[in-house]
């Protein structure tokens, strides 16, 4: 695509934007998920595979636990020995053993005497139930238990938690240190999972600069950069921070090309609007393909998506509230789609708001709340500083309130469903 297509043109409207140019927010992600493509699985040990997602069902070959076990300290026996036991009445037993947990040969018990074991010991054949030692007492020799016992009694049967066969995690779950243990415990050595994605972050602009350097007039200390390379990391992704490029088509151009062998996934800032200095889309067209989109959301209208050689990429506006907004709605459910998990979003809450907002026709808006828990409800409070610039009301926000595309104005007591800005 030319300059005559993305240059700078006025065009003599009495509106910046007409309802029948912009793209719903469901349309404009459903458009990006479609197109892009998850890379392959990749084995990997058990032990490191913590926070990733499964990309195939684990299915138990063997039972768990694989033999009966103790599940207290106390005396393996036969239940029928101690039927009519009881605190005034104990019933005495010779103990002939002892089974600590992990051995390997065991006493026989029969119907008379009583063998010492340990919680994870297996259970001595013969016996049919286990009493806690703290039911019993013992002397000389013969251990008095004062309570009866029933069949079954403290014994953890073979299969007692897995089953052969049996489907214990499935793929699209992301593994947590539960799921770690449960491997484990079957002798799941690897496991096929999604790998994180790696994702380059570029912010655009001549007026930026980086971390350390004291901006000179006119120039500002870039906050997109590190702070959209946090998102991808609490994300789950691996982010690559490249750091400012200047607004210079062959400038953005090498950046892209020097980055792409270990990309798979670019998230640009800046360069998306208007202006003759925007320069995004043009470098885009000229190295792949590339989509210009009008998202009927406030803030972060301007978005563009591209793909090139393969690597999408996602060009989010400049200020930061919009990128970071536009990350949350758009980036974060394509990370998820890359790492193979089936939830989009982040949780979400319906509160009452605290206050008013109002938003423009025909675009959903996000605003930044502050939650508080209020008898059996969530109460939401607009932050101060909604401006799409202001990192500030970001900061001290628990969420954000959507309002959706047909409503304008939200008052005192009005429900609102609330995004939570907390990793899950």
């Amino acid at each position: 695509m030319t300059d005559a297509t993305f240059g700078f043109h006025g065009q003599g409207r009495t509106e910046v934007t007409a309802p029948s140019e912009l793209t719903s927010v469901d349309d404009y992600l459903d458009f990006i998920l479609a197109r892009v493509l998850r890379p392959a699985p990749i084995e990997l040990s058990t032990a490191e595979s913590l926070g990733l997602t499964l990309a195939e069902d684990i299915i138990a070959e063997d039972p768990v636990p694989s033999f009966a076990n103790s599940a207290m300290d106390g005396y393996a026996l036969v239940a029928g020995d101690v039927i009519a036991a009881s605190g005034t009445d104990p019933i005495g037993l010779r103990v002939t053993g002892e089974v600590a947990a992990g051995a390997a040969e065991l006493p026989v018990v029969r119907s008379g005497v009583a063998v010492r074991i340990m919680t994870g010991a297996p259970v001595p054949p013969g016996a049919d139930a286990i009493v806690p030692v703290e039911l019993t007492t013992e002397e000389e020799g013969v251990v008095w238990v004062h309570k009866h016992a029933r069949v079954g009694d403290h014994i953890r049967p073979v299969g007692n938690d897995v089953q052969p066969g049996q489907r214990l995690l499935g793929a699209g779950r992301r593994l947590g240190p539960a799921d770690i243990g449960l491997l484990a415990a079957v002798g799941a050595v690897r496991v096929l999972v999604h790998p994180s994605p790696r994702v380059v972050v570029m912010s655009t602009g001549d007026e930026l600069v980086g971390l350390g350097v004291v901006p000179r007039p006119g120039q500002i200390r870039d906050a997109n950069g590190p702070m959209l390379a946090a998102l991808v990391r609490q994300a789950g992704g691996v982010p690559f921070l490249s750091g400012a490029v200047p607004d210079d088509r062959r400038a953005m151009m090498e950046a892209i090309d020097a980055n792409l062998g270990h990309a798979d996934l670019f998230v640009l800032t800046g360069g998306v609007s208007a202006g003759t200095r925007d320069h995004v889309r043009d470098v885009l067209a000229a190295l792949g393909e590339v989509h210009p989109f009008k998202v009927a959301m406030k803030p972060g209208m301007p978005q563009v998506f591209g793909i090139v050689e393969g690597v999408p990429v996602l060009a989010l506006p400049g200020n930061p509230v919009s990128a970071f907004v536009s990350f949350e709605v758009f980036v974060r459910p394509v990370l998820r789609h890359l790492q193979g998990r089936r939830d989009r979003g982040r949780p979400v809450v319906r509160a009452v708001l605290a206050g008013e907002l109002r938003s423009p026709a025909h675009k959903r808006s996000y605003a930044r709340v502050k939650l508080r828990r209020e008898e059996k409800r969530w109460i939401a409070t607009p932050t101060s500083g909604q401006g799409s610039h202001q990192l500030t009301g970001l900061v001290v926000a628990d969420g954000l309130a959507e309002i959706p595309a047909h409503i304008t104005q939200v008052d005192q007591g009005d429900p609102v469903l609330v995004h939570l800005l907390v990793d899950l």
